[in-house]
């Protein structure tokens, strides 16, 4: 029964579920050029669960494959046999505000609050509203103070982040704060 477990954690439909949204997206296939090395080493840490750091944050610009790298994590996370929530920062935006049309704001907070991992994706592209930026300040501090396993990307530049936010992710003890420096994938393909 458990090798059928497995082999379902590892189907696109199952991945799927968990917000990889490009299943293929690996370690093994990360398109290796100058500016990404320290990101990729990193992810591959924060997935491996032998960091002695649960925070990781990688900033930089549009399309050098910061989205690729959380794919990637989230699978080695689940492969690993742990959980992982893994979104991108302006579904949970969106997620939360369906969720006042029932009520439901709260318990679906509570299920990034409390997710054994958590892979946000495209952090700070979403906000237009204070409640926007007062509910991922509260999310952010919430898996602080319980120490929870948390990987976020963002084109924002470093200091465009809060000061609170910037502190959590600069504390050594817990965080590492990574800056992918390679140009847009996408344009070279072109």
């Amino acid at each position: 029964m458990r090798d059928n477990r497995n082999l379902y954690r590892q189907s696109g439909p199952y991945l799927r579920s968990q917000g990889i949204t490009r299943p293929e997206q690996t370690f093994a296939n990360f398109l290796h050029i100058a500016g990404t090395e320290t990101a990729l080493k990193y992810a591959q840490e924060f997935a491996s669960g032998k960091a002695n750091w649960i925070w990781l944050l990688i900033y930089g610009g549009v399309g050098n494959g910061k989205t690729h790298l959380c794919n990637a994590v989230a699978k080695k996370i689940i492969e690993r046999g742990f959980n992982v929530k893994f979104t991108t920062a302006m579904n949970l935006i969106s997620e939360l505000k369906l969720g006042m049309k029932s009520d439901d704001t709260e318990h679906i907070l509570n299920q990034y609050k409390h997710a054994e991992y958590l892979v946000i994706d495209d952090y700070g592209v979403e906000y237009s509203t204070d409640w926007e930026r007062a509910t991922f300040e509260h999310l952010l501090t919430e898996r602080f103070a319980i120490a929870g396993p948390t990987m976020v990307t963002t084109n924002l530049d470093i200091t465009q982040l809060s000061s609170r936010q910037k502190s959590r992710f600069d504390d050594r003890h817990y965080s590492r704060i990574v800056h992918n420096s390679a140009g847009d994938y996408r344009k070279s393909r072109r």
